[in-house]
């Protein structure tokens, strides 16, 4: 099940919307509830006994009401009907579950056994629980939601800052000839933090709904150019120089790490290309780089030619040492293009620092 698709399941259950609006009402009345949403009820009329068909149209009073049954309640995956009411749910009993009452029990079975959405309201608990295939996730409201992203943005940007600073001390570090691939990759492991707190953040915000906008539009914010400039990392000191035709399978190993082996240098030294796998080995590996992230940051430059760039240079020292009509026999790159280059060249000679677009 995509991660994507659950966190759409998310929004329809938001606060605000007439589902959680019913199921708000269901929760304080103490009376519990299961709900079933189906795009077809007769495609999964094996494992249900529908005590009353209705076909009627949604409302959240009208699933408030229904709720006062003991059985489920089946309604359609775009919230335009409610199919029926007391029915009595019959997964595979042999589907295994790590829920204890009998309402949370049929609800993981059969969402498992169907990847439909069920949502349970617990009584003895005064919970809410989504399941949907094999997730299984706590509803929270909105005063937990919004202490929750408050904290998870305070601590991006503190990872944020530190993904900048050690972006600025790489460069210092490389014209006094003392970068080490321990410094790339501490600085690779801070903007794979961001990445990461950004994506959690992904199913509060889905949670909180209306109230989301604002913490959504600040992580947006705060991730801007970090996945670029991991990528530009990725360029400049591999082990190997990676074509853009690797470039893609590369960054989705990196962000699909965990946080424990985001921390752990040999994940993020193997996905790189290197043999060793230690801090310890990283520290004394003194490394260039290659001049792509250089080249990049300059307008009108693609991918390609960065790329094309860094494989003839070598390193960021011999790119810039090169002349305009070196740089023109370089494959994508023409008069306009070595101008700009050269000049991009002469303004990182006075000042000594890449600029960071969007930092």
């Amino acid at each position: 099940m995509e991660r994507s698709e659950f966190i759409e399941k998310l929004k329809i259950i938001a606060p605000g919307t007439p589902l959680r609006h019913a199921l708000d009402d269901i929760q304080d009345a103490s009376i519990g509830g299961l709900i079933f949403f189906v795009d077809d009820y007769k495609k999964y009329s094996n494992l249900m006994q529908i005590g009353f068909l209705l076909n009627c149209s949604f409302n959240a009073n009208k699933l408030y009401e229904l709720a006062k049954m003991d059985g489920a309640i089946v309604v359609t995956e775009d919230l335009s009907t409610i199919i029926g009411a007391n029915v009595q749910l019959i997964p595979d009993h042999n589907i295994s579950t790590n829920q204890t009452g009998m309402r949370h029990r049929a609800a993981e079975r059969m969402a498992k056994e169907t990847g439909k959405m069920l949502v349970a309201v617990s009584k003895r608990r005064n919970t809410m629980t989504i399941f949907f295939g094999d997730y299984v996730y706590t509803l929270n409201n909105v005063e937990t939601l919004t202490s929750k992203i408050t904290q998870t943005i305070r601590t991006a940007e503190k990872y944020k800052e530190a993904f900048i600073e050690a972006l600025t001390g790489m460069e210092f570090m490389e014209r006094a000839g003392s970068l080490t691939l321990f410094d790339v990759v501490k600085t690779i492991q801070k903007g794979l933090m961001v990445m990461m707190i950004g994506q959690e953040a992904e199913i509060t915000i889905a949670e909180l709904g209306n109230h989301g906008r604002f913490p959504q539009m600040q992580i947006t914010e705060m991730l801007v150019n970090v996945g670029e400039e991991i990528e530009n990392l990725v360029l400049d000191f591999s082990d190997e120089l990676v074509e853009p035709e690797e470039l893609e399978e590369i960054l989705t190993r990196l962000n699909g790490l965990t946080e424990k082996e985001i921390n752990s240098f040999g994940s993020i030294l193997r996905i790189l290309g290197y043999d060793i796998t230690t801090a310890s080995q990283a520290v004394e590996y003194f490394i260039r780089s290659r001049g792509i992230r250089f080249a990049r940051h300059i307008p009108r430059i693609p991918l390609h030619v960065a790329i094309n760039l860094g494989r003839e240079f070598g390193t960021l020292f011999n790119l810039l040492e090169s002349t305009e009509d070196e740089l023109k026999d370089v494959d994508g790159i023409g008069e306009k293009r070595a101008s700009a280059i050269r000049h991009a060249i002469d303004i990182y000679k006075k000042s000594g620092q890449v600029t960071i677009p969007g930092f």
